[in-house]
């Protein structure tokens, strides 16, 4: 039996963004092992078949002493489990789990869910990052990426060979999972953000749109915030800042859920004004098959999820003008285009984001690893 181990920074995504390629590959006759830090998601993990070895991994650490230790940590327990394969996600296990397996003569198959910050920071940390990588992905046999723009950026530069780049839709999204549920007709409108409560998804930039629409008459609407608050990121939006944002009446904080999909049943659009270099937002793709129309910005990642004015609107990034300006849009569209939107919505999930299709590129990449 061939054994393919997943290396990501929570058990927690594995979980909900790979439960479904977990369940096809033990389905393939494959043993599944996950190796992340331990949460509550881990025994679940188990529970779909999975062998489970915790490692921890802080994602946001910048200190070089921690990182080395990192891929001896990583490099150990690949050692003892001795998968065939590892697929990797994330900056730290796309970096540091491949040079681990590749000292082992481990084959990796690394997943680029966003640039994140890595064009973004100091000049110093952002060239160290980028040499890292490059030398990373030497020997990887494939390199996923989840949107156009981080695939030509970084085979342009020739930080990933092109030959073995290959590009995604996303995670894709469970279609029968998340079911299309017409939104109904009502006096109110409910705007959703679900994102983790930090600065670059948009959060503060949405709070003051939905402020100057208030100043101008609008009163017909309630935005809600769904994600993890006083995560683990400089960027955190400290708790007294949100209650002051909730004090306003019309912005209402909704904590986290493991019921995403109700959530977005019961709101008119979803919204994520992200100035951050995504990967493909998964909340984006799941209100996509439910069948919401989309506002969020021109950024890698976010636009490919709107076919601008048919399923939803996009914005300029940080511009809380032009925010504000497609929310009153989508206030005073009929309902009939509302709806309609919503099912172009639906049709854009089927015909590009469906999860399958990832699954069965995965399952290729494998095949050709194993080759």
């Amino acid at each position: 039996m061939k054994k393919i181990a997943i290396l990501l920074n929570t058990s927690w995504y594995i979980y909900n963004f790979r439960r479904n390629l977990i369940k096809e590959l033990i389905k393939n006759g494959f043993q599944v092992t996950a190796i992340a830090p331990f949460d509550e998601y881990s025994s679940k993990l188990e529970e779909l078949g999975c062998d489970f070895h915790p490692l921890g991994i802080d994602s946001k650490s910048k200190n070089p002493f921690y990182d080395i230790s990192l891929l001896f940590r990583m490099r150990k327990v690949l050692a003892k489990t001795r998968p065939d394969v590892l697929l990797n996600f994330t900056i730290k296990p796309n970096v540091y789990g491949s040079l681990a397996a590749r000292s082992l003569g481990i084959k990796c198959i690394n997943n680029v869910a966003g640039m994140g910050t890595l064009f973004t920071d100091g000049l110093i940390s952002r060239t160290v990052l980028k040499g890292l990588f490059k030398i990373s992905q030497l020997k990887v046999k494939t390199v996923f990426f989840q949107n156009p723009d981080d695939f030509e950026e970084l085979t342009k530069r020739n930080i990933v060979k092109k030959e073995i780049a290959h590009l995604l839709p996303g995670s894709g999204v469970n279609l029968s999972e998340f079911p299309f549920t017409p939104i109904y007709e009502s006096k109110q409108v409910n705007f959703l953000l679900i994102a983790r409560m930090i600065y670059p998804k948009g959060i503060k930039e949405l709070v003051l749109a939905a402020e100057r629409l208030r100043e101008k008459g609008y009163h017909n609407f309630q935005v809600q915030l769904l994600g993890e608050m006083g995560v683990n990121n400089p960027l955190a939006i400290p708790a007294s800042e949100m209650e002051q944002f909730c004090e306003k009446g019309y912005i209402n904080y909704l904590g986290k859920t493991d019921d995403v999909k109700t959530v977005i049943q019961q709101a008119d659009a979803v919204i994520l004004p992200s100035y951050y270099r995504e990967g493909t937002p998964k909340s984006l793709l799941e209100a996509l098959a439910i069948g919401r129309p989309i506002i969020t910005t021109n950024m890698p990642g976010c636009k490919e999820t709107v076919i601008d004015e048919v399923n939803g609107f996009i914005c300029d990034p940080k511009s809380i003008d032009d925010l504000a300006s497609k929310m009153e849009r989508f206030l005073n569209l009929d309902f009939s285009k509302k709806l309609e939107m919503g099912k172009q919505s639906r049709k854009l999930a089927e015909t590009k984001f469906d999860e399958q299709i990832v699954i069965d590129e995965y399952l290729k990449a494998i095949n050709r690893a194993l080759a």
